[in-house]
């Protein structure tokens, strides 16, 4: 492809992220109001719209330039993952949290979250939705959002670690790495009252993460991988 209908695509590509960009802020403030399935599509909006310009404008740099680029785009990415994992486990409304309900800390509160919102028995969680659906008392997609999500939801963070930390690329250090991440966010849940503290989440979240690191370090995903960050993932071109 011609160079300069890359950095056009690019261009273009950029454009379209800005915008989507601005309309985050711009609920984030309050000056819009998206529903959560609107907030979420916009975030994978971003992602994707991001990654494709960066993609067509490392096409249209070419050799270790590209590679550098998209480095730091992926470490940008690797920060934006954090604050949106951060933003649906402990802020977000649609996903019924509030971090300010340690604010109005009381016994009578506490006592609430741990009888309403927590849940120390594996898979008791996943039974629970999982039944509420066939019972007619929850909707498919409140039940693929609530299984499918914590599943989903740590799966990037063995890839981020593995492409940024080569010393801890090995599987038993990515599980403790991902093991202490969920926990952390559960603990969090649970010292600002927020969410739900759930053992099915440490489960669910984990089971994703380590299907997701064995995947991506399967010798085709991880040249497919290579190809896609020009280099990046196994730090080749950066190199020569």
């Amino acid at each position: 492809m011609n160079r300069r209908y890359c950095f056009g695509i690019a261009s273009v590509l950029y454009f379209l992220c800005f915008i989507t960009a601005c309309g985050l802020l711009a609920n984030a403030f309050g000056i819009m109001n998206f529903s959560h399935s609107v907030k979420i599509i916009s975030d994978a909006g971003l992602v994707l719209s991001g990654y494709a310009a960066s993609f067509f404008y490392c096409l249209y740099l070419g050799g270790k330039k590209a590679c550098r680029f998209m480095k730091k785009f992926l470490f940008f990415l690797f920060g934006f993952y954090i604050l949106m994992l951060v933003d649906f486990t402990l802020i977000d409304d649609g996903f019924g949290r509030n971090i300010f309900n340690f604010l109005s800390w009381n016994k009578g509160a506490f006592r609430e979250y741990i009888n309403e919102s927590t849940n120390l028995v594996p898979f008791a969680t996943v039974k629970l939705f999982i039944n509420g659906y066939f019972n007619d008392k929850l909707s498919f997609g409140d039940t693929v959002i609530n299984l499918f999500g914590n599943f989903l939801a740590f799966m990037p963070l063995p890839l981020f670690v593995c492409m940024f930390f080569k010393k801890f690329k090995s599987g038993l250090k990515i599980f403790i790495i991902v093991l202490i991440s969920v926990i952390a966010i559960e603990l969090l849940q649970f010292l600002f009252l927020t969410g739900s503290s759930d053992i099915d989440d440490v489960i669910l979240n984990t089971s994703g993460a380590m299907l997701f690191y064995y995947f991506i370090n399967e010798k085709r995903i991880s040249k497919g991988i290579s190809k896609l960050t020009f280099g990046v993932w196994n730090n080749e071109e950066c190199k020569n």
